[in-house]
């Protein structure tokens, strides 16, 4: 007999009674949006990255709409995006806010550095949270 437990299928990113809220930052407030998703369920977070870009989420919330409570799966839902994110470190501008702020970009800009062989890491906005750059700082003095 053999056991099935080691072959159980991860739960689903989002059951029928769940949303996710996703927190956006726009000028100096946050907004929190509900994504279309109630009613849906989404097997992974890969699933939702197909039709959510996250771009101006700072981070993503999971709501049970029944149990009034809430899950941050951001770092979930980051390692999804680098999956798919086929470039380097450098073209840190093309990576949404929740994924530049998560661990998982941190562990991700890691293992791209270790590679032998790889190409230098030159990327001048290599601090989480760096913000804008003012006239002086894009263009000297």
């Amino acid at each position: 007999m053999t056991s099935t437990s080691g072959s159980r299928c991860p739960p689903p990113l989002t059951q029928s009674s769940e949303v996710i809220l996703v927190v956006s930052t726009f000028g100096r407030g946050s907004f929190i949006e509900e994504s279309d998703c109630f009613g849906a369920t989404y097997a992974t977070a890969a699933d939702w990255l197909k039709t959510h870009d996250g771009e101006q989420a700072v981070r993503l919330i999971r709501f049970d709409l029944d149990a009034l409570s809430g899950e941050d799966i951001s770092e979930t839902v980051a390692d999804a995006w680098l999956d798919g994110f086929d470039r380097t470190p450098d073209e840190e501008h093309l990576v949404p806010i929740f994924v530049r702020t998560s661990e998982a970009w941190e562990r991700w800009r890691a293992d791209f550095e270790a590679v032998p062989g790889g190409p230098p890491h030159t990327a001048p906005f290599g601090q989480r949270d760096h913000g804008t750059l003012n006239h002086r700082q894009q263009f000297g003095a």
